[in-house]
């Protein structure tokens, strides 16, 4: 019956150190998944206002130069 219960005791310490890990990594995955949408949207936004499309017609240019 002891080895029954040391056998109980660690799957519960492995599952209470993988169930501590998730909410770890759960809790720093919520807000580093939004700062990374807000840095796209704040790409998107710097590229467009500065005219990407320029740098396009620029590499165009100079395909048809060479």
């Amino acid at each position: 019956m002891a080895i029954f219960n040391l056998i109980t005791f660690f799957i519960h310490a492995v599952v209470e150190a993988m169930a501590s890990m998730l909410r770890a990594v759960f809790t720093h995955l919520l807000p580093a998944s939004f700062v990374a949408a807000l840095l796209v949207a704040v790409v998107a936004v710097v590229c467009t206002s500065c005219g990407v499309g320029g740098v396009a017609l620029l590499r165009r240019r100079k395909r048809n130069r060479g």
